[in-house]
């Protein structure tokens, strides 16, 4: 009995002892690593519940399920300082044979990438742009037989505008190089019809660099339009956590391409802590030929937290 009684209160202590190692141990971890961590776990559960609703089974938590939250400031030599918001997340459905995504995207509204100077526009403050952001709800099939991607979606506004889309990827390597061949086509029911196209090389090189070429098109109907754009590039990778990347652009407009801008800018990203906090800083010139090629100089500065199962 006196055993019992011995051993009774040694589990006791040692159970107590543990619980308070386990307290302190939370108490030590800051805030916002305990907030990452419980929104992580709800976009595993998320990605379940949506997962058991398409296929009526439930799966372990998906590594390939993610939201993507970027914010940041832009310093303009010409407007001052203004701020952005971004959201961005992916769902994966495995139980569906790998074949449905849920996904949602924040600038699903612009139609091409080949007419943007910057990725985000300038003008507002953090807490405007994430109120004024027009997000993009849509069901992706994904058709590998075809390397392709089916987007079905809704813009949430009002009024509310559904989408279709579908992009077609090629993947090729010609020795060294890394060829990469897009086509896209999409018809929005209040912003119009149109395609892009776009085709990409990457060279790596001294272990840490790699340079790439990039050239995009695409035709809106809704203006009778047609961007062009050609990148060049070298990403540089400092270490594990840090990278550089060079890129010099040009855009053009017109089915008989005349020069609309000029830019180039270097961009530094680092990731801070875990391999969910990334920030970025980004100075770029830009030369419009609405402002007869004046350069125009910015600074971007943002964070961006990574939030899923695969980033606890």
């Amino acid at each position: 009995m006196r055993c019992m009684m011995i051993v009774g209160l040694l589990g006791a202590s040692l159970n107590s002892a543990m619980a308070d190692s386990i307290a302190d141990e939370a108490d030590q971890r800051e805030w916002w690593q305990t907030t990452h961590e419980t929104m992580s776990y709800k976009v595993g559960e998320w990605s379940n519940g949506l997962d058991a609703f398409f296929s009526g089974q439930r799966h372990e938590s998906d590594e390939k399920s993610f939201v993507s939250m970027r914010f940041g400031s832009i310093l303009e030599s010409e407007d001052g300082v203004s701020g952005f918001f971004n959201l961005d997340a992916r769902l994966h459905l495995p139980n569906t044979e790998n074949r449905l995504d849920l996904i949602i995207e924040s600038d699903a509204d612009e139609l091409t990438q080949d007419n943007r100077l910057m990725d985000n526009e300038p003008g507002q403050n953090i807490l405007q742009s994430a109120q004024d952001t027009r997000f993009a709800t849509m069901l992706r099939y994904i058709k590998d037989e075809w390397n392709a991607n089916i987007d079905l979606g809704v813009l949430v506004r009002m009024p509310m505008d559904p989408f279709v889309r579908v992009k077609f990827k090629q993947e090729y390597d010609l020795g060294r190089w890394g060829v990469e061949q897009n086509e896209t086509l999409f018809a929005y029911y209040s912003l119009g019809n149109g395609g892009r196209y776009s085709l990409a090389a990457r060279l790596p090189f001294a272990d840490r660099f790699e340079f790439g070429a990039e050239l995009g098109a695409t035709y809106l109907e809704f203006d009778s339009e047609t961007y062009w754009r050609q990148n060049l590039y070298v990403n540089h990778a400092l270490s594990d956590i840090s990278k550089l990347r060079y890129q010099i652009s040009y855009l053009q407009e017109g089915s008989r391409p005349h020069a609309e801008s000029f830019l180039y800018f270097l961009e530094y990203q680092r990731i801070l802590y875990g391999n969910w906090l990334i920030g970025q800083i980004k100075p770029q010139v830009t030369y419009e030929r609405e402002n007869d090629y004046q350069s125009e100089a910015s600074l971007t500065a943002s964070l961006e937290v990574l939030l899923g199962p695969g980033f606890l």
